[in-house]
Formats: C-alpha cells, sequence, structure tokens
C-alpha cells in the first residue's frame, strides 16, 4: 500500500518548513521501526501552506514477533520442593501465562526460568488513524501558536487534512480538524479546493493548481528562470545560497520579476545596499561584469507569471529602505569613527562583564602581551587603534538603529577610510569579526588577526569567569563559534602561539578587571576543556585519527602549529611495520607502571639481569639525546629512537620478571619501567594510541 498524508495550514515563515518536515519523517521512520512495520521508500514534499508526508509500498501488516522473556534463575523460581517461589509466579504472573507455560532455558549463567510468546502482527490499515495523529500532535516548532478555542499548539493555524492508503480515506481527527480528500489549490492561482481520488491523481492535480511541491523542483526553477530572462549580457544576478533557500520556502510557484530602483542610491556603498535588498526585502541584487552594482535587482513573486503591480510595489518598498540607508550613512560621516568610542561607556557588553568600552580596554591589554610574544612590535600601533575603532560603528546610525546589523565591521572600515584612518586599521575593523560562521573567511592583516583573538579570547574567558557556560543548544554569547575562531585564525595565520598561554593573559586581564567569579584555575581547566574540544574537531575535519590527536593534546597544551606536526609525524611513524607491536609493548610498560608511587631513582647495582641492563642503557642514551631532539623539535627522529629500543624492550619482557620478590629489586625495576614511560610519551602518550 501506499500513504498520503497533507496538512494544509497558514503560511509558515520559511525557516519552520525543512525542520518540520525532517521531523515528520524522521518521527515516522521511528513508528513503523517501533511498530514493526517495513516500507520502500518514504519523501516529504512542503510549501508554506502544507507539509506533505509520502510513503511507497507500505506493508499491509505487522511483522509477527516471538518473544522470549527470561525471568529469574531456575534456583530461585523453584524451591527444594520443586514448587513455584513468590519470585516464580510473580514473573508469571507479569508474563500474563500460567505457570505450566513456563520453561527453563540454558544460558552462559545456568538454568532459567522463561516465557515464550507469539505475537501476531497487526493490519497496518488498523494502525495508521493513530500513527497519523500522533504524528501530527508531535511535530514541534521554533515558535507555536494557539487560535480559536483549539488546545493545540501548531505554528500556524491548520485549515485542512488529507490523508489517503491509495484510494482510500484514513480517517482521523486532531483538534477537531477531520482528515478527508480535500487540498487546496495556490492561493491566487488555483483551485479554492478541489477533491482527490487516490494518491496519482494528488500529484497531478496539485500540479495543475500551480502548486510545486517539491523543494528542490522550485528552487531549480528560480535558478533557471533569473538566469534566462532577468539578465542581460554583461550582468550577473547573485544568487546567494541561503537567500535562494528562504525564497524557495516563500511560494508555492516562483516567478522571478526585475525591478529597479533610483541611481542616486548607489552613493552609498553597494554592500550597504546589497545588504538591504537580501535581508530585509528577500532580493537578488544585479552586478555588471566589474561587480559593481547596478540599479536592478529580481524579486521572486508568488505566482504564474509577470505582474507590473508586484513589480511597482516591491520598487516603492525597496526605494523606502534605501533612503534610510543614504540617511544613516550620511549622518553617521558627519563626525569621525572615534568620536563614536566613547559612547561605548554606555553600553553593556554583559552586566557582570562591563561594557563594550571595558571590554575593549581589556582587549587592548591582551593585545600589548600578543604583540610582545609573537614579535609584532611593528605593527603595534595600528593594531592598539584598530581594538579601539573595532566596535565603534555599533553606536552608528546604520548599526545602532538595528536597521542593518549585519554590516557590523565592514560599515566601521569604510567610516574610519572616511575618518582618515589608515588602511590597515579601516581593514582590521572589518576583519576581526571573521570568521562569523562556518566556512566564512578568515582575517588577512594581522590587524585584524589579533583584533578578533584578543575580542574572542575576552568574551570566552570572561563568560566561564562569571558562570556563563554554554549547556546542550544554549550558547547565548556563541562562544563555541568564538572558540572554533580562535582555533582557525591562529591554523590559517600560522601563529607560533600556544592556547595555554593566551588563555593565561585572558585570565590575568579579567582578574586585574576584577570581575572574575570563580577561581582562577578551575576557570582555566574549563575553558581548555571547552578549548580541546574544538581543537579536537579542526583536526579531525583535517583528516587525523583521533587516537593520535587525542595522544598529543594529552602532553600539554603547546601551540597548535606543533601539534600539528607531531601528528603528521605519528602519521608517517605509524606506517612503519614495527609501529603496532612497538604501540603494544609501550601500552604494556604503562599498565605495569602506572600505579607505581615509590621514587623514581634507578639504581645500577641492583639491575642483575643482562636484559634490565640493555634497557637502562638504551634509556640513558636516550635521555642523554633528548632534549636536544625536542629543542630542535626533531619529532620524527624522537619517535623513531623509541623505535629503536623495540627489541630491547621485547627482550625485558621476555626475560626479566618485573615483580620480583625482591622488594628493592621490584622497586627499581618498577622506577626503571616508569622512567622509560615518562621519556616515550614526551612528544605524545603513546598510551593512547589504538593498535590497528
Amino acid at each position: 500500500m501506499n500513504i498520503l498524508l497533507e496538512i494544509g495550514m497558514e503560511e509558515i515563515p520559511a525557516r519552520f518548513l525543512k525542520p518540520a518536515l525532517n521531523d515528520l519523517e524522521k518521527n515516522m521512520k521511528i513508528y513503523l521501526k517501533e511498530n514493526r512495520i517495513v516500507f520502500e521508500d518514504m519523501k516529504t514534499y512542503g510549501t508554506p501552506r502544507r507539509l506533505i508526508l509520502s510513503i511507497s509500498n507500505l506493508a499491509e501488516k505487522q511483522e509477527d514477533l516471538n518473544i522470549l522473556n527470561q525471568g529469574p534463575a531456575k534456583h530461585i523460581a523453584f524451591g527444594s520442593n520443586g514448587d513455584l517461589t513468590k519470585a516464580g509466579m510473580g514473573f508469571a504472573k507479569s508474563q500474563g501465562i500460567e505457570a505450566t507455560d513456563l520453561e527453563i532455558i540454558e544460558t552462559s549463567k545456568g538454568e532459567y526460568i522463561a516465557a515464550k510468546k507469539f505475537v501476531v502482527g497487526q493490519e497496518t490499515k488498523a494502525l495508521l488513524p493513530e500513527a497519523l495523529k500522533g504524528l501530527l500532535e508531535g511535530l514541534t516548532f521554533p515558535k507555536s501558536m494557539k487560535w480559536a478555542d483549539k488546545k493545540m499548539k501548531f505554528a500556524r493555524p491548520i485549515q485542512w487534512l488529507l490523508a489517503l492508503e491509495d484510494n482510500n480515506l484514513i480517517e482521523f481527527e486532531v483538534a477537531g480538524y477531520k482528515s478527508g480528500t480535500v487540498s487546496k489549490g495556490h492561493r491566487f492561482f488555483g483551485e479554492k479546493e478541489f477533491n482527490v481520488t487516490d494518491i496519482d491523481d494528488y500529484f497531478k492535480k496539485i500540479r495543475a493548481n500551480n502548486v510545486i511541491i517539491d523543494i528542490e523542483e522550485r528552487k531549480n526553477m528560480i535558478v533557471e528562470m533569473i538566469n534566462k530572462n532577468c539578465s542581460s549580457a554583461g550582468e550577473k544576478v547573485v544568487i546567494e545560497k541561503e537567500l535562494l533557500e528562504e525564497v524557495t520556502n516563500l511560494v508555492e510557484y516562483p516567478y522571478p520579476i526585475v525591478g529597479t530602483f533610483n541611481s542616486e542610491f548607489l552613493e552609498v556603498p553597494q554592500e550597504v545596499l546589497i545588504i538591504s535588498m537580501q535581508v530585509h526585502q528577500r532580493y537578488f541584487p544585479i552586478l555588471d561584469s566589474d561587480g559593481h552594482l547596478l540599479p536592478k535587482f529580481v524579486v521572486v513573486r508568488n505566482g504564474i507569471d509577470g505582474s507590473e503591480n508586484v513589480r511597482i510595489g516591491n520598487e516603492k518598498v525597496l526605494s523606502a529602505r534605501l533612503s534610510d540607508a543614504r540617511f544613516f550613512y550620511q549622518e553617521d560621516l558627519k563626525k569621525p569613527l572615534s568620536e563614536n568610542v566613547e559612547k561605548l561607556k554606555n553600553v553593556v557588553f554583559q552586566k557582570d562583564l562591563g561594557t563594550i568600552y571595558k571590554k575593549l580596554e581589556r582587549s587592548k591589554r591582551i593585545a600589548e602581551k600578543l604583540v610582545d610574544i609573537l614579535g609584532f612590535d611593528g605593527n603595534k600601533t595600528d593594531i592598539l587603534r584598530t581594538i579601539e575603532l573595532s566596535k565603534a560603528d555599533l553606536v552608528s546610525n546604520m548599526i545602532g538603529e538595528k536597521e542593518f546589523t549585519k554590516l557590523q565591521g565592514f560599515i566601521g572600515a569604510e567610516y574610519a577610510l572616511r575618518s582618515g584612518e589608515n588602511e590597515k586599521v579601516a581593514k582590521g575593523i572589518e576583519e576581526h569579526y571573521y570568521p562569523r560562521y562556518q566556512g566564512d573567511k578568515l582575517p588577512q592583516n594581522i590587524e585584524g588577526v589579533i583584533t578578533g583573538i584578543c575580542d574572542r579570547i575576552d568574551t570566552l574567558v570572561g563568560c566561564f569567569g562569571i558562570g556563563l557556560i554554554p549547556s546542550g543548544s544554549k550558547d547565548p554569547f556563541a562562544l563555541r563559534r568564538a572558540a572554533l575562531g580562535i582555533v582557525n585564525i591562529i591554523f590559517n595565520s600560522k601563529l607560533d602561539l600556544s592556547i595555554d598561554e593566551l588563555i593565561n593573559i585572558s585570565l590575568d586581564t579579567l582578574e586585574l578587571d576584577g570581575v572574575l567569579k570563580k577561581d582562577k584555575n578551575k576557570v582555566k581547566s574549563e575553558v581548555m576543556e571547552f578549548m580541546n574540544q574544538r581543537i579536537i574537531n579542526v583536526f579531525l575535519d583535517k583528516g587525523y585519527r583521533k587516537d593520535f590527536i587525542m595522544s598529543v593534546l594529552n602532553v600539554k597544551n603547546e601551540n597548535l602549529l606543533e601539534v600539528e606536526k607531531k601528528l603528521l609525524t605519528l602519521n608517517k611513524v605509524s606506517s612503519n611495520e614495527n609501529f603496532n607491536e612497538l604501540v603494544s609493548l609501550l601500552k604494556r610498560v604503562g599498565n605495569i607502571s602506572k600505579d607505581y608511587k615509590g621514587v623514581v631513582n634507578v639504581s645500577e647495582g641492583l639491575l642483575k639481569e643482562d636484559a634490565e641492563k640493555s634497557l637502562y642503557s638504551f634509556y640513558m642514551e636516550f635521555m642523554s639525546v633528548s632534549e636536544e631532539i625536542l629543542g630542535k623539535n626533531d619529532y620524527l627522529t624522537y619517535l623513531k629512537t623509541i623505535l629503536s629500543g623495540k627489541e630491547i624492550i621485547d627482550g625485558f619482557f621476555d626475560t626479566v620478571m618485573v615483580m620480583d620478590k625482591d622488594e628493592k629489586i621490584k622497586n627499581n625495576r618498577l622506577s626503571l619501567l616508569t622512567s622509560l614511560n615518562i621519556i616515550f610519551n614526551r612528544v605524545a602518550n603513546l598510551n593512547l594510541i589504538d593498535i590497528k
């Protein structure tokens, strides 16, 4: 059998559509699995007015079920006289069977009583009404509403329910809405209602009523129609992925229309105009061959053809938006950007961490330390100036009025240049916000790099320092994104900077500012653990083995470039045919010595066996060269030196009894193994590596 469910409703927000369809499919698959009903295929479709679920070749009935429920052990279920005990009778009663129907089964732990049951699968038809009702009631949305006298919550008021099993109605009722065989066409270009005889009939009639239910099809239609009809030679319509997704989910049948606006608005930076078009109006801007904005745009109508009234109406709306943008821009240029800095004393970043102004002061102190550590003395003046002005655009008319918040950084850079600041400072103001999201570009000049790191580490450590730690999906200060941004910036800029050191600098700054509420060491530990999770994810994305990553990070928190160098070395060394055997031996060294609590001091006079003398000699030779090797960060030579000792370690374990009866000899051998374990794990904790 085939199933079709259509939930009709008032238009829902575009961002609600795909998550709702995902939940619809996921929840139905869970139900079918739990109820032993097999199917061949499941698809979802959706528009702003409808959520649709289609299931192909659903089984006519549930699979039959053989159940074997194990009870208490036989000796507990039966007394010495062979009669059932209370435990045995209780189990039989709980299974709904007579005591005579109990069986004895043999397990690895002995004999147990058991109850066997055979459950005949029900017909799927009988289960579908409750299944579909539960499916609909189980849908959740970012925001739900109630309407009329209904107790049910939904994204928007439900208007109709269509439910079919092949050519038969599936009858169920939710919040007073009864399922039927009636659907509705496009709000303006389709029938108000139409009856459906079967599932194939639905798919034919919904298209005939100018509703394209397939999201990907609507999206492709938009792109094809824009490319074909909306640009001339030398022009390019900017189709951003996120905007395309949103517009696709705003319409049931798309039709792109080209509109125009007054070219006088082009005196405003084109990024401002583009943001206004994309964010506020959901329009696609049009550029010339040189990438300059043209006074044209594309609006996607929810209709089957063009409309002069729709074009004119959208042009008027956009003109009003652009007038606002031009006014804000002209007003902001009447004074230098630096005059806004003082206003930041009145803008609270977070009540316990103080104002944006105080945050900038902390960032400057962090930056002064980083400049010294990284050797950017020549850029110090520009870096500190960048930090000072980095948030000044927040109180500009353009951003402060909440109309163009996506322009943070960019408009600050524009105003900085117009105020006479040098290009490095202006670029740094813009770039310090990068990356804004996963996959976004990263800052390229050192002013933006240092400003971005200082801003993020102050936010991250500061929030942890007052107890604002992300939990689940709650992360109001975007601390996960901040941590990931720091890691990616350090990698991209190849900074010789220790995360541990960076956290310490920020903690000292926050402590000096008197805003830390928690123990400094505890905060450091929590932040480091939080950062490590991001670091692990970045290295996993780069393709490194997780056990290698964990083994390197377990040693100490050094700079990320060295961590990656160690990982590359481990990758190289792991191809050696003896690598897995050696790791196994090193694990043995670590396991035997891990509980040793005595003084680590090997006495050469207590070494009796040739094998332990050889191992001690190997250890001493390794010790004599280890500092020089690590001083050069020559991790390959270090690990190869360990590999060279495989036969010596093998020989020790083959011939020497570590746990000797003589306490002194035993402790001396444990001391030797502990010493080896310490030196072996200076590059990475090799005990954490999995043997492949």
